[in-house]
């Protein structure tokens, strides 16, 4: 893991999968008063018109995936990255850098102006990415797979099938949470979920 940065506390970083309820714990910590730096939020500045993510998906897909706007077709670029790893993969190597650099961007931004703050780091694709070693410690929001999928189905009303194939995009919670320092069960109650958080504050306050 990461060595702690230099005057910046030790970096925290919450990941999780689709649908396992990690938004949900992130909403607590933020409720507690952390600063949530959301990967989610920071992808969808960089593919913004203009912006460097959003050039270099033009550069690399071509116009076909664009609104006569200038906007990105999510739901296109979604569909075709769902059927086709390869543009995953490509997709994810474009747009990772940048959607880190914000992050980091933010991080030093809010270390500056109000250092006594925790920061959390909200990264959905944290070990797909291969970011892992960043951070001093990974919170994982765990469910068992059946749960998972469920919720996926119910959420997005997907079919099973079409839910089975998102949750393949991404790496098996069971594989994440052995890599994880710490996890938080989300398949019970929101009371429940908000107890484990509560449970790892004062040590997240403590450090970060």
């Amino acid at each position: 893991m990461a060595a702690a940065a230099a005057g910046g506390g030790r970096r925290w970083a919450l990941t999780g999968g689709i649908a396992s309820g990690k938004s949900t714990v992130a909403r607590i910590f933020a409720e507690l008063g952390a600063l949530v730096l959301d990967a989610d939020a920071a992808a969808r500045q960089v593919v913004e018109p203009g912006a460097p993510g959003w050039r270099k998906l033009r550069d690399a897909l071509g116009a076909d995936y664009f609104e006569a706007g200038g906007e990105l077709d999510r739901a296109r670029l979604r569909r075709r990255i769902v059927a086709d790893p390869a543009v995953r993969g490509q997709v994810e190597r474009l747009l990772h850098p940048e959607i880190m650099r914000s992050l980091e961007a933010a991080w030093i931004e809010s270390r500056t102006k109000a250092p006594e703050r925790p920061i959390l780091f909200d990264i959905p694709l944290l070990f797909e990415a291969g970011l892992e070693a960043r951070f001093d410690v990974v919170v994982l929001v765990y469910v068992p797979r059946s749960v998972q999928l469920e919720r996926l189905m119910a959420r997005d009303h997907l079919s099973r099938e079409e839910a089975a194939a998102t949750l393949e995009m991404q790496l098996p919670l069971t594989a994440k949470r052995e890599r994880s320092h710490w996890v938080i069960d989300n398949s019970g109650s929101l009371d429940q979920t908000r107890r484990q958080v509560l449970a790892l504050w004062a040590q997240f306050k403590s450090e970060c």
